[in-house]
């Protein structure tokens, strides 16, 4: 017998989701892996509270929290809840808008057996579409099919894909796709930050860089995204959030003692995100003071490329660019530099 069976603590962080919450719940329910689904209420103002109270009360399985006085504090504190009170030995998140596939749990069977010293397993996010209205909104966000990376990459270089350094391999995976042993909780993986954007982004990078992740099932779903009229990540007016889920990396990077080229890593992408925010004047000074002083900015193009199309016009960008192109392989040449990547 797998040593998944009866034995996989589902958490779901439930905020406003009353039309969609029980397809969530059955598609775990029904799965034989799992022994519990528990229910973290994120201070709803529909009915999500009452259906999670009925729920609870029909189903052994089902557990449910709510934070003090039902406050809402989203969904990262919502799983650390989850996670706290989780007494299955693994751990997999769905967020109450979305639905595990029967598959779900199909790789992880044979990787948590044969591989004793991976943290985790991941997969591919598919979409289902509730709305026409969310089909557009996510269209025209550029989704695309799957959420998901283009190969498997060793779980040394997962953190290279997922930052886009690999040569060959890229991408990201959603945590609803994300199977995790609950152990290392104890000494290795952080807990959810207090972001209420980007939050498990900034996790499953800290992760990839803290734990043994796998690559299960990439190439098809093993779980659906509700699409709908009103997704967080469709709807979210914080001009900032992507700057705000660099700078907790950054910082954390830097308190947790991370290797210099991570922080750097992280700075690149923290200011990118500030350049693109900025006016032209200040984005000039910051572009001309991290390109002397981060090679990671000055030599990727996601960095310095997007950044000089935000501070000149596009003459100036292009011209620029190629001659940083041009100064960047030269050096190369002459010096023998090559990227060296030691996460």
């Amino acid at each position: 017998m797998s040593c998944l069976i009866n034995n996989i603590s589902v958490i779901i962080p439930v905020f406003n989701a009353e039309r969609f919450l029980q397809k969530a719940v059955a598609s775990a329910l029904i799965l034989p892996e799992v022994k519990e689904v528990l229910l973290i209420e994120d201070g709803s103002r529909d009915h999500s509270f009452e259906i999670c109270k009925a729920l609870e009360a029909g189903n052994d399985k089902i557990r449910l929290f709510a934070h003090p006085n039902h406050e809402n504090k989203g969904a990262g504190a919502s799983r650390n809840v989850g996670i706290e009170n989780a007494t299955g030995d693994f751990i997999a998140f769905l967020d109450a808008d979305d639905f595990y596939l029967p598959n779900r749990f199909e790789a992880e069977r044979n990787i948590f057996e044969t591989q004793p010293d991976v943290d985790g397993v991941y997969g591919a996010l598919g979409f289902h579409y509730y709305s026409e209205q969310g089909k557009e909104k996510y269209d025209q966000a550029s989704f695309g099919k799957l959420t998901t990376l283009n190969g498997k990459p060793s779980p040394n270089e997962l953190f290279l894909a997922l930052a886009w350094l690999h040569p060959k391999i890229n991408g990201h995976f959603s945590i609803v796709a994300l199977t995790l042993k609950r152990q290392i909780f104890k000494d290795k993986a952080e807990r959810f930050g207090l972001l209420k954007m980007h939050e498990d982004t900034v996790f499953i990078i800290q992760l990839s860089l803290n734990c043994r992740l796998e690559a299960g099932i990439i190439d098809r779903p093993v779980a659906l995204r509700g699409v709908h009229d009103h997704n967080r990540i469709v709807n979210n007016k914080n001009r900032e959030s992507r700057l705000q889920m660099w700078s907790e990396l950054y910082h954390w990077a830097i308190t947790s003692k991370k290797k210099k080229q991570i922080i750097k890593v992280f700075q690149a992408f923290m200011i990118t995100e500030k350049i693109r925010l900025s006016n032209r004047i200040f984005g000039f000074f910051l572009l001309a003071n991290y390109s002397l002083s981060n090679r990671f900015f000055f030599k990727k193009p996601a960095f310095f490329n997007a950044s000089c199309g935000r501070v000149f016009e596009k003459k100036m960008a292009a011209f620029i660019i190629k001659a940083k192109d041009i100064f960047v392989w030269r050096a190369s040449k002459a010096f023998g530099l090559k990227d060296n990547y030691d996460f």
